[in-house]
C-alpha cells in the first residue's frame, strides 16, 4: 500500500509521534507512507526529508506558537494542492480535525475517491483540552473545536480512536460500531530501553544515591497536582530531585513560590528524542498526572508507553483508560487519588521499597514488548487499513 499520512503538529511535537511510530512501523512491513506534518519555521515551501524510511513532508505555516497547528489557511490550501494533485496513494489517513488535516483528507477522498481514515486522539472541544485554555480561547475555540470533531467523523470510511471515551463518542455521533477502531497508543521499546541509573545519573549531573522522580511532557494539565506534592514528599525524603524535561511553563516556578519550594526541582527543558531514554532511566518512579477530567478520560498519553518501554515503575490516576492498563496481572506502578496528598502517598510508598518499584519496573517493560509496542498496534491498523481498502 502506498498511504498518506497527514498531521497537525510540528515534527516531534504532539500527535506527530502516533504518526510517525505507525508510520516506521508500516514502511518495515513493505508499505509506502508519506507524513505530511507542520515546518517548524518555514513559511513559504515543503521541506521534504526521509525519516526511518518515512518520507516525511514538512508544510509551511504562517502562523506562530499555539496557532502552528493545523489553523492557517495559507498551510491548508497548499496541502489541498498537494493532495488534489498528488496520484498513486491507496488511502489518506487523516490524524485529528483540524483544517489542514481534514480538508486536504476529503478533497483526495472526493477527488481521488480513495478510503478516508481519520484518527481521533484527543477530546478537544465540548469539555475537554479547551477548557485548560484561556477564557478568551475557551469562548472563542471551544464551539469551533467541537465543530470540527464531530462534524467531520462520518465522512471518514473508518475511525481509529486512542482511548474507549472516544470510541463511545463515536458511536454517539452515529458512526456503525463496527467503522470505530479501537487502536491505543504505544510503547517505542526499540529506541527506549532499560538503562543504568548510576551510569545515566552520573553523566547528566544528578546525584547518583539520591531518590529522582521524573515526569517528561510538552503539555501538563495536571501540573499542579504534582508540584504541590512534591513538598509532601520532600517530608519523607528530603533529598528527593523532582526531573522535569519538556517544555517548561511560568506556571511552575508560580506554584513553587505558592508552596514555598525551593529546592529540589530540576527543570531541563526540551531535549532531543534520542535523548530521552537517559533522563527517563535516571527516575526511581516516573509520574503520569492524571486527574479526573475530560480531557484526560479522552485521550491515551503516548507518554505512557515511554515510560513503560524504560522498565520504570509509574505513579498515575485511575482515569480513563489507564485503570485497565495498571490492573493488569502484573502491575507496573500506582494509582492514586486526585490530591496532592495521595498523589505524594504513592510516590513515597514506591520510593521506601526499591525492590517492590524494580519488579514494577521490569513488569513494566515486558508489557511494553508484549502487549503495547507500536509494532504490533500497527499491525492492528494495517489490519484496518486493508478492510477499507
Amino acid at each position: 500500500m502506498k498511504i498518506l499520512m497527514l498531521n497537525h503538529n510540528v515534527k516531534w511535537r504532539g500527535t506527530f509521534f502516533r504518526a510517525f511510530h505507525f508510520a516506521k512501523c508500516l514502511v518495515r512491513s513493505g508499505h509506502e507512507v508519506t507524513l505530511v506534518t507542520i515546518s517548524g519555521g518555514n513559511r513559504l515551501h515543503f521541506d521534504k526529508g526521509t525519516l526511518q524510511g518515512v518520507e516525511i513532508l514538512e508544510s509551511p505555516d504562517l502562523l506562530t506558537g499555539i496557532g502552528r497547528t493545523g489553523w492557517d489557511p495559507y498551510d491548508t490550501l497548499r496541502r489541498l494542492s498537494y493532495t488534489v494533485r498528488k496520484n498513486g496513494f491507496d488511502l489518506v489517513h487523516g490524524f485529528d480535525c483540524r483544517p489542514a488535516v481534514i480538508f486536504p483528507a476529503l478533497a483526495m477522498k472526493k477527488a481521488r475517491n480513495k478510503p478516508f481514515l481519520s484518527d481521533w486522539a484527543d477530546w478537544w472541544g465540548r469539555g475537554g483540552i479547551v477548557q485548560e485554555r484561556g477564557r478568551l480561547l475557551r469562548w472563542t475555540m471551544g464551539p469551533i473545536e467541537t465543530y470540527l470533531e464531530e462534524g467531520f467523523r462520518h465522512h471518514a470510511d473508518a475511525v481509529t480512536v486512542t482511548s474507549r471515551a472516544l470510541e463511545d463518542r463515536a458511536v454517539a455521533l452515529g458512526l456503525d460500531r463496527e467503522r470505530v477502531r479501537y487502536i491505543p497508543s504505544g510503547s517505542d521499546v526499540e529506541t527506549i530501553r532499560p538503562m543504568p541509573k548510576a551510569e545515566m545519573r552520573k553523566a547528566l549531573g544528578l546525584p547518583e544515591d539520591g531518590k529522582v522522580i521524573g515526569y517528561i511532557g510538552f503539555i501538563n494539565y495536571d501540573v499542579e497536582c504534582m508540584i504541590r506534592a512534591f513538598p509532601l514528599v520532600q517530608e519523607r525524603f528530603p533529598e528527593v530531585t523532582l526531573l522535569l524535561v519538556g517544555q517548561k511553563y511560568p506556571i511552575t516556578q508560580q506554584l513553587c513560590k505558592e508552596n514555598n519550594i525551593t529546592r529540589g526541582i530540576r527543570e531541563v527543558g526540551i531535549v532531543p528524542f534520542e535523548e530521552l531514554p537517559g533522563y527517563l532511566a535516571c527516575a526511581d518512579v516516573l509520574l503520569l498526572p492524571f486527574t479526573n477530567k475530560i480531557c484526560n478520560i479522552g485521550r491515551g498519553p503516548i507518554k505512557l508507553g515511554d515510560y513503560m518501554a524504560a522498565g520504570r515503575p509509574i505513579v498515575t490516576q485511575p482515569v480513563g483508560d489507564l485503570r485497565a492498563v495498571f490492573t493488569e496481572d502484573e502491575p507496573i506502578g500506582l494509582l492514586a487519588g486526585d490530591s496532592p496528598e495521595e498523589f505524594a502517598g504513592a510516590i513515597s510508598e514506591l520510593l521506601s521499597d526499591p525492590e517492590r518499584a524494580e519488579e514494577y519496573g521490569r513488569n513494566a517493560r515486558r508489557l511494553a514488548e508484549e502487549k503495547y509496542s507500536w509494532q504490533k498496534l500497527s499491525e492492528r491498523l494495517e489490519v484496518c487499513y486493508q478492510e477499507f481498502l
